[in-house]
C-alpha cells in the first residue's frame, strides 16, 4: 500500500498553519491528505484554527469562541509566521473547503475539545460536508468523546477517528472504536515505536492507524518499516 502523507495544518512548516496559504501549498507540494483544526466563532460558524485564545497567532488574548466571525475577520494570521504571509485571514470552514476539495485522499477534521457544540450545530456541520460533496473524503476526529457522539447520532456514514496522546487512551481508545466500529485511531507516533504489537492488535479488529506528527526521516521509515502507511508531517512533504 501507498504512504499516505498528511500535511499537518496545511504545509505548516513553510506557510502559517491552518491557513488558505498552508493548504495551497499542501496540495501543490503533493501532500495526499490535509489535516486541521475545527472550532466554532461566537456566532457558531466553524473555523479553522487550533489554540482555544488567539495570542500565539494573532496576538490578542480572547478567546475564538468568544467573537463573532466578523470579529475574527479582522485579524491577520499570517503575519507571526513571516511578512510574505501578511494578511492571512483565519478561514471559515466553507472557505477552507474550496480549497481542501482538491486533496487527494482524505481530509482529516481534528475537532477541538475545549469547544462544545450543541447537536444543531454539528448538524449544520455535516450539511456543509454534504453541500460540498466531499463527505466521502472526510474523517472526522477528536479527543472530544461527546462530540463524536453527536456525529454518530446525526450522519452514520462520516468516518470517525479517535486522537490519542498515550498508551492508556490508546487502550482505552480502540476499545471504544471496535465498540463503535470506528476505523481510525490517531495515535502520536511515539506510542507505536514503544508499542509495535498494538498495530497488528488495531487492525485485527478492524480499526487502522494514523501516526502524528512525525518530522524525522529516520522515524518515518522506522513507521514504515512497522507497517504505518498513514503519517502526518509538519515537513515531509
Amino acid at each position: 500500500m501507498s504512504l499516505e502523507i498528511i500535511a499537518h495544518r496545511g504545509f505548516s512548516s513553510i506557510a502559517p498553519e491552518n491557513t488558505l496559504a498552508a493548504f495551497e501549498q499542501a496540495i501543490a507540494r503533493g501532500a495526499s491528505s490535509i489535516e486541521f483544526d475545527i472550532q466554532l466563532s461566537a456566532d457558531s460558524v466553524p473555523v479553522i484554527f487550533h489554540d482555544a485564545t488567539l495570542e500565539r497567532i494573532t496576538g490578542v488574548s480572547d478567546k475564538v469562541r468568544d467573537k463573532n466571525l466578523s470579529q475574527l475577520q479582522t485579524l491577520d494570521a499570517g503575519k507571526w509566521f513571516g511578512a510574505e504571509f501578511l494578511g492571512q485571514k483565519i478561514p471559515t470552514l466553507k472557505e477552507a473547503l474550496s480549497i481542501l476539495k482538491n486533496v487527494d485522499k482524505f481530509l482529516y477534521f481534528d475537532v477541538k475539545p475545549h469547544c462544545e457544540w450543541s447537536d444543531s450545530e454539528v448538524a449544520s456541520f455535516v450539511n456543509t460536508l454534504n453541500d460540498a460533496g466531499i463527505k466521502e473524503k472526510c474523517v472526522i476526529t477528536s479527543f472530544n468523546d461527546g462530540f463524536l457522539e453527536q456525529v454518530r447520532q446525526i450522519c452514520d456514514d462520516l468516518a470517525i477517528g479517535h486522537i490519542v496522546a498515550n498508551l492508556e487512551a490508546y487502550k482505552s481508545q480502540l476499545a471504544q472504536a471496535v465498540a463503535y466500529r470506528d476505523n481510525l485511531i490517531s495515535s502520536q507516533y511515539r506510542i507505536l515505536l514503544e508499542n509495535p504489537a498494538l498495530i497488528a492488535e488495531s487492525r485485527s479488529q478492524g480499526v487502522d492507524i494514523v501516526a502524528w506528527t512525525v518530522d524525522d526521516r529516520s522515524d518515518m521509515q522506522k513507521l514504515v518499516d512497522l507497517g504505518i502507511t498513514r503519517i502526518v508531517t509538519n515537513c515531509l512533504i
